[in-house]
């Protein structure tokens, strides 16, 4: 069984900053993909992390979740 690329990216991401507190390492890989992944890549791990996908490191489903809830809050008819 293959690892879908978003999860190998992610998780390569989220080794690099496992060095920071969990909460400030989290909000930093969202931050990375956030600002360099195109929107399709941030859906398909937000689906991977929302599927509870084994594949995923603990760091990235967090950054996942952080991801989803700026995602929210930046929609234009999200409540704050």
């Amino acid at each position: 069984m293959s690892v879908p690329a978003e999860a190998r990216m992610g998780n390569d991401i989220a080794r690099q900053f496992a060095h920071l507190p969990a909460a400030q390492a989290a909000e930093a890989v969202a931050r990375h993909i956030e600002t360099f992944w195109d929107p399709r890549m941030r859906r398909t791990l937000e689906a991977l992390a929302a599927a509870h996908d084994d594949s995923l490191d603990p760091l990235l489903v967090d950054a996942a979740g952080r991801l989803a809830a700026h995602a929210s809050r930046s929609e234009p008819d999200a409540q704050p």
